[in-house]
This record gives C-alpha cells, sequence and structure tokens, in this order.
C-alpha cells in the first residue's frame, strides 16, 4: 500500500504550531464531583440498576442479565468502582457473593477512583 500523492507533508514547524489536543478540550464530567451515570438502556446502567437494589445481585445474575463472561461482568465492576461507584461485596447465605452500591457512595463518590496509565507523566508536562 502507498501513501497518497495528494497530501502535502507538513513541515516541523507547522506541526509544533498546532496546539495540544488537551487544552482544546472542554472540562470532564469527573471534575463535576458526582460518579459518571452510564448512557440509559445501556448494559452498565442494567448492571447499576441490578447492584442498586437493596438485596443486590449476585455475578450469574449480573451474568444473565448482560450476557457477559463472568471475568468481564467483574472488569465492568472495576471501572464502576473507578468512575467514582462505591460497590461493596458481601457474602450471601449460600456462600456466593452479592454485590451492590454502597448506600454512602451514592450520595457522595470514592475520594481516589483510581490512576490511570500515563497520568503521572502528562500532570508534570502540564505543570511546567
Amino acid at each position: 500500500m502507498s501513501k497518497s500523492k495528494t497530501r502535502k507533508a507538513r513541515t516541523h514547524a507547522e506541526r509544533e504550531a498546532v496546539p495540544p489536543a488537551d487544552s482544546t478540550r472542554p472540562p470532564s464530567k469527573e471534575a463535576a464531583g458526582s460518579p459518571q451515570q452510564p448512557r440509559e438502556g445501556s448494559k452498565q446502567a442494567i448492571v447499576v440498576g441490578l447492584l442498586s437494589r437493596p438485596k443486590g445481585a449476585s455475578l450469574d445474575d449480573l451474568v444473565g442479565a448482560t450476557g457477559w463472561l463472568p471475568h468481564t461482568t467483574r472488569a465492568a465492576l472495576t471501572g464502576l468502582r473507578r468512575r467514582g461507584f462505591a460497590i461493596e461485596r458481601v457474602a450471601a447465605d449460600d456462600g456466593r457473593s452479592l454485590y451492590r452500591v454502597a448506600a454512602a457512595a451514592a450520595e457522595k463518590p470514592a475520594k481516589n477512583p483510581g490512576r490511570r496509565r500515563g497520568t503521572a507523566k502528562a500532570e508534570a508536562q502540564a505543570r511546567g
């Protein structure tokens, strides 16, 4: 496959004149101080709905509702934790685990929702 000959190559000075994409990005929703709510009707919204029940939901309930494999479902729970939901795991009477959104977490997001890779370098560059 060859490169398109109609596109003009930019010079080094032209590439450096373009501002970084982060400077034009609007403020994130995380700054609002509440957990990011999933889109209505999505599988994550279904998971949040099941977890919000007083009893919570077992892994089998979540797998059945979403059609995901168990490891994917657990990864989705981790993703929700990082988005600010405080998900607690409690033992059921039959020995299985039940997952639910903690009562206090519905009003107050987690202080540290988790660190993403590469953020330390980006923060250091932003500072100076």
